[in-house]
């Protein structure tokens, strides 16, 4: 629930810190003070597109700091979670600061966030019924969610967007090998050509590397031979075995020459090793010219087919088993889309199934929901109201993320015309009223903790304007309600009462938003039955209202 608003230099408000309870919290003032400002500023706070003239006068910034409750909201805290701005409590704070040029800044939970975000958490903590544009009742996508939500579909549909989405994936590939059909043929016929050059070769893992070294060793055959030879007869003729002897005679006159005679002996010893290895080289050193050529010219070859495919002669092995695989799955390509065909197959089976069961629940649902909401709206002040739920089948061709129809809301408010979807209806009271009927008809299905109705009684009054009073208080013991309303029956029935107010000072304009009193309530409600003059007859009549609500 929304617990706290505090503001400051917005429009006309100064500063304000505003509590809020639970239940049904109705906004009064006279005509022209602005009794919207709060709504305003709450839209403002989650994400409305601002202008500069927002910014009190005078003033470089505006801002708005919303606090919310979040125990009994899972979805809430788990969203805030999930982009790691849950706080240590259940508190939730929305701020927002508004530049005099224009600019904004968001925060949730002292964090910077942009509005993208802002405005999806701000869908799991309230819903503002106010004009038509406003209306998130009026999109399709709201109206199946409240006739599943109403059905208990969740699970259903929460299976069809997995299969759809199993679908449309297979489809993609499906259709992504059928696209390359054509080209396959050439693809295989090139693939070809270029495998049987690199298999004529019969490239063996590592050749290059193993050709480049016998290569340079054939090329300097004898060069190798003179050094090493060379280097042999120099150990022959070495002197280390008398130096160590020379050692050996004095090691015990002191103790140090000892640790000398040892290192002499490991160097004899690796001098040894070194010897044997250079001999054995020796004797595997080939001076043949006949296999340089051969390795010289199998190295031109690996080369010129290295450069013609644009890589390096050591990546040859590795490019024909990659050319190879490629073959392979362009050849068995029909036997994948078979395969693939057979899956979508069942996949689209168990969719259709599903799709028609969830199709009929809709449908009982959706008689159920217009009786239920069908007499609500006739004693709204539409007594010719009628509610119908339209279930349009979608093309059966094709899957459809959720379900087999869209779902469309339709009122007819007159016996002469004919039924009509929400979003054609003119007036904006009637919509403020219908929503207000569907959302006492669906709340125990409703997650959103906060409604928020913009005067909802516009050309209402007596007994219809006494009936929505009732309804809000009604739905006051389910949701916290925030209502804007300028009748006496509404104001009567809130839990919580506010009265705005606007002020001029030195030139200087000043709205003032405060809580009432039981004995400020009785005036209020005497002010809104009779005008500018409260009498003792009206405030008798208030206190009666307010002892019948």
């Amino acid at each position: 629930m929304l617990t706290q608003i505090t503001l400051s230099n917005l429009i006309t408000i100064e500063s304000l810190q505003l509590d809020l309870s639970k239940g049904t919290t109705v906004i009064t003032g006279e005509s022209g003070v602005g009794k919207s400002i709060l709504i305003d500023a709450i839209e403002l706070a989650l994400g409305a597109r601002v202008t500069s003239d927002v910014v009190r006068p005078h003033q470089e910034k505006a801002d708005i700091c919303l606090s919310f409750d979040l125990t009994h909201l899972p979805e809430a805290k788990q969203w805030l979670k999930n982009y790691d701005l849950q706080s240590e409590t259940h508190e939730c704070i929305i701020r927002r600061t508004i530049f005099r040029d224009g600019r904004s800044k968001s925060y949730i939970n002292q964090m910077p966030t942009t509005l993208q975000p802002l405005r999806q958490l701000s869908d799991l903590l309230l819903n503002i019924h106010g004009q038509h544009e406003h209306q998130t009742l009026l999109r399709s996508d709201v109206q199946r969610s409240l006739l599943d939500s109403y059905a208990s579909h969740e699970d259903m549909v929460s299976k069809i967007e997995h299969l759809f989405q199993s679908w449309n994936e297979i489809h993609k590939e499906i259709t992504d090998l059928k696209s390359k059909e054509s080209e396959r043929a050439s693809r295989v016929d090139y693939l070809s050509f270029q495998l049987n050059e690199l298999e004529a070769l019969e490239l063996t893992q590592g050749e290059f590397e193993l050709l480049d070294l016998e290569h340079k060793q054939l090329a300097h055959a004898e060069e190798l031979l003179q050094n090493i030879n060379l280097t042999l007869s120099s150990l022959s003729e070495n002197q280390l075995s008398k130096g160590l002897h020379a050692l050996e005679n004095v090691q015990k006159v002191d103790p140090k020459i000892a640790a000398w005679v040892e290192n002499f002996k490991t160097i004899l010893i690796q001098l040894s090793e070194l010897e044997d290895d250079l001999n054995r080289y020796v004797e595997s050193v080939e001076i043949d010219p006949e296999k340089f050529q051969q390795t010289e010219l199998r190295l031109s070859t690996l080369f010129n087919l290295a450069r013609k495919h644009k890589i390096d002669p050591p990546e040859l092995y590795h490019f024909q088993q990659k050319l190879s695989k490629e073959l392979q799955d362009l050849t068995h390509s029909n036997d994948k889309i078979s395969a693939l065909t057979l899956k979508i197959n069942k996949i689209k089976e168990d969719y259709t199934q599903l799709a028609d069961q969830l199709s009929k629940s809709r449908e009982k649902a959706a008689k159920k929901l217009e009786k239920q909401i069908t007499p609500l709206i006739q004693s709204l002040s539409l007594p010719h109201g009628k509610f119908h739920i339209r279930l349009d089948p979608l093309d059966k061709n094709q899957l459809h993320s959720h379900g087999a129809e869209k779902i469309i809301f339709e009122i007819q408010t007159n016996p002469d015309q004919p039924l009509l979807p929400l979003a054609k209806i003119a007036s904006g009271g009637e919509l403020s009223r219908m929503s207000l009927a569907i959302h006492i008809s669906t709340a125990k299905q409703q997650t959103i903790p906060v409604l928020i109705f913009d005067e909802i009684d516009v050309g209402v009054s007596g007994q219809t304007a006494a009936m929505i009073g009732k309804l809000l208080r009604q739905l006051g013991e389910t949701f916290q309600i925030l209502c804007v309303t300028h009748v006496p029956q509404v104001a009567s029935l809130g839990h919580q009462h506010l009265n705005v107010q606007k002020t001029v000072k030195n030139g200087t304009t000043y709205t003032t938003i405060a809580t009432l009193s039981a004995k400020e309530k009785v005036k209020e409600i005497a002010r809104m039955l009779g005008g500018a003059e409260i009498t003792p007859k009206t405030l008798a009549h208030a206190e009666e209202m307010l002892e019948g609500a």
